[in-house]
């Protein structure tokens, strides 16, 4: 991504020893947030400077990022989410569907509570990192869905893979082609398995389908029918969690089986 921007003329051509600290700021190194170049390299250059709001954010950042990860999502995972979905053939219907509403929090307890960590952590240290997550399951569709889940993620995907690939100029049908073949590799990006790409597959053809009917159904901003699509949305992202999580296609099978 810094090639490519610094060739776009967003992202500004530093030395070697600057680009080996973008690519090693610890903070976000192993997890996330993405940070673009032309976010933190101009910051780089820079005295850091630490406001005294700014401290009290970064604390609690680092306060709520570290309760989320060790308190709700590890205690999930050892006490109930693991088990369920390593033998889901000694629970019943109900206990696995729990588990599969507890994977979700698991996850998003993981993934939001390492990245308010760094953002915290970044911002202790002067850095301002771009925010990763806003109420991902408060979501109406699966496109507002990835508007609020893993941002960085999300416009990384968006500007590097499916603008280049045409996004939606060259025709409907390739647009629909482009959000698929998106998602499909963003699903690899999570890990190189089947069960990730089919994962990908899942909300790519989620967001064909939404993208076909756009102009025939419109949401409402609020109300019942806003609740029950955002209930749909949810059921669907789990339908989709039970692929990532699950060990192999028979255990996802056999989760999908119980529940039924």
């Amino acid at each position: 991504s810094y090639v490519v921007d610094v060739f776009r003329g967003e992202a500004p051509a530093r030395g070697y020893l600057d680009f080996c600290l973008f690519v090693s700021f610890f903070p976000q190194l192993v997890a996330g947030p993405i940070v673009r170049a032309g976010d933190l390299l101009p910051q780089l250059r820079r005295p850091p400077r630490l406001e005294p709001d700014d401290q009290g954010r970064a604390f609690r950042l680092l306060m709520v990022g570290l309760v989320k990860k060790t308190v709700l999502a590890d205690y999930l995972a050892a006490n109930f989410v693991d088990r369920v979905f390593e033998a889901p053939g000694r629970y019943g219907g109900l206990e696995t569907l729990l588990a599969v509403y507890g994977y979700a929090v698991q996850i998003y307890g993981d993934f939001s509570g390492y990245s308010d960590m760094a953002i915290g952590l970044g911002l202790l240290m002067g850095f301002r990192l771009p925010p990763n997550f806003a109420s991902p399951y408060r979501a109406a569709s699966l496109t507002e869905f990835w508007r609020r889940w893993h941002l960085t993620l999300s416009s990384w995907l968006k500007d590097y893979l499916y603008i280049p690939l045409g996004g939606n100029r060259k025709g409907r049908w390739r647009t629909y082609a482009n959000l698929m073949l998106t998602m499909l590799l963003g699903g690899l990006w999570h890990g190189a398995a089947w069960r990730f790409v089919v994962w990908g597959g899942l909300h790519g053809a989620g967001l064909a389908v939404e993208r076909m009917f756009r102009g025939v159904v419109r949401l409402p901003a609020r109300g019942p029918l806003r609740w029950l699509a955002m209930l749909g949305t949810f059921h669907l992202v789990c339908l989709g969690w039970i692929f990532f999580r699950a060990p192999d296609f028979p255990a996802a099978a056999e989760v999908i089986g119980r529940i039924a």
